[in-house]
Formats: structure tokens, sequence, C-alpha cells
């Protein structure tokens, strides 16, 4: 992770830890941060938020952030078309994670099911039972 270490997950927690960078994300492109800056917390908003490698994120963030010309995300009108777009971006990272030929087919699975967790908690729709069990597998460890 570029700006955050792990034991940060710990301390906050997970879901707070990704509502946080999500901000981050948000508040950077409000404010014309970097694009480097940005793309940085979108990697660890990834790694984090569904539990890949660095170099996975850095990748994904490379092919569908930054080198999307289509992605206007910096020039969002407003605030609730920035977080829409956002959405969208982080949505469509799914179909992305299906194309990656690194990832082993036997992790898929797990890793889309952590995407969807994501976008879930991002998006303020409630926790399914998976969610539930996965917190509470995770506090009991």
């Amino acid at each position: 992770m570029y700006d955050h270490d792990r034991d940060d997950i710990d301390v906050l927690g997970w879901e707070e830890f990704i509502l946080r960078q999500w901000e981050s994300i948000f508040l950077g492109y409000r404010h014309t941060t970097a694009v480097r800056t940005v793309g940085r917390r979108w990697c660890d908003l990834i790694e984090a938020g569904i539990g890949c490698s660095q170099e996975i994120a850095d990748e994904l963030v490379r092919n569908e952030i930054v080198e999307r010309e289509d992605r206007t995300l910096a020039s969002a009108r407003n605030s609730t078309a920035l977080l829409e777009e956002m959405t969208q971006v982080l949505e469509g990272l799914a179909d992305a994670i299906i194309q990656m030929p690194q990832i082993p087919p036997d992790q898929l699975a797990d890793l889309l099911k952590r995407h969807a967790r994501l976008v879930r908690v991002v998006t303020g729709e409630p926790a399914d039972e998976q969610d539930v069990a996965g917190s509470e597998a995770s506090a009991s460890s």
C-alpha cells in the first residue's frame, strides 16, 4: 500500500478504512490533487478493498482509471456527478478483474465477492449475509 500501513486497516477496521479512502479519493478530485496521488489512493482502496496484491491494484488503476481517456472524474460538474462516476468506475472493475490473466481461476470468485462487498460499502447498500459472516469470522480470528 502506498499511503497506509496494513496496521491502519486493523486499527480502523476494514469498513472505516474503506470509507475514509473513498472520501480521500473524492476530495482529491474536488481539490484537483495530482493524478499520481489520486491514483495511489485508488490503489490503496482496491488493494485493501478486494485483498489483491499491490501489483494487481496498480494495473487496474493504470488501465481502468488513469489511462482511460473516457474517464472524466477530475472534470465532473458537481459532487453528485463525481460520486456517480467514481461508483461507475468501481463497479466496472469487476469486468477488468475477470480479464486479468495474473489472477488464478481459483482466486477469481473470491476477489469478485470482495469487490461486490466493496461496492456495497461505498454506496451505502446494506451488507448481505456473506458480508456479516465474513466480518464475524475476521473478528474471531
